[in-house]
């Protein structure tokens, strides 16, 4: 799915009048990152000890509204620096392993069909998730092109487990959800390889040519 059509779009206007809002106030982007960060926790706590999925839910889709406000006050305040992106990044790896790492706890060693069991549906997933980001940001060091692509970018695989969650589905849908997240590392990893092949192969034509 091209970039043009991600989530973040969609919630674009919400989250720069709410970047507004809090850069007025003087929070800064590492601090947005921040409690992005500290909600992942309470999203942790909802799901292990009090056990209360559609909360968990709410804070899951806080988390990526404000893993959207950090950057948005970024470019707000104009105060885009490399740390900030260095820092957002990791942050984020962080918030999703904690989400993964909730849903594990809560639902333990259950099987799908007495034949799949959860943690390996959940391993996968987030292994797939991890390796999505990791092949966007590895491929946009070496390339010029879009690799913002697949369906299950990172706020969508936020806005499916909240919606899941919120519905009372989430163990429902987990194995959708690995195998969506599966297929988008595989799409990705096939099209990077396929665009910066290209890139590699007009290069070498381009300086054949002199």
């Amino acid at each position: 799915m091209p970039s043009k059509f991600r989530l973040r779009y969609i919630f674009r206007p919400l989250i720069n009048k709410l970047a507004k809002i809090l850069g007025r106030i003087g929070l800064t982007p590492n601090y947005a990152t921040a409690i992005m960060l500290i909600l992942s926790f309470f999203c942790f706590i909802f799901l292990t000890v009090l056990k209360i999925e559609w909360l968990f839910g709410i804070f899951v889709f806080l988390v990526g509204i404000f893993d959207g406000i950090d950057g948005a006050i970024a470019r707000l305040l104009k105060k885009e620096s490399k740390f900030g992106g260095f820092l957002d990044s990791i942050a984020d790896r962080f918030s999703e392993i904690i989400i993964f790492l909730a849903i594990l706890l809560y639902f333990g060693n259950q099987k799908f069909w007495n034949l799949i069991e959860i943690n390996f549906i959940i391993y996968i997933s987030l292994g797939a998730s991890l390796l999505i980001s990791y092949a966007r940001t590895r491929a946009q060091n070496i390339s010029s092109g879009d690799f913002d692509i697949g369906l299950m970018g990172r706020s969508e695989r936020l806005f499916f487990i909240s919606i899941s969650s919120i519905l009372g589905w989430l163990w429902e849908c987990l194995p959708i959800f690995m195998i969506l997240t599966v297929s988008t590392a595989i799409f990705r990893l096939v099209k990077a390889y396929s665009i910066i092949k290209k890139e590699e192969f007009l290069k070498s034509n381009s300086n054949s040519k002199f």
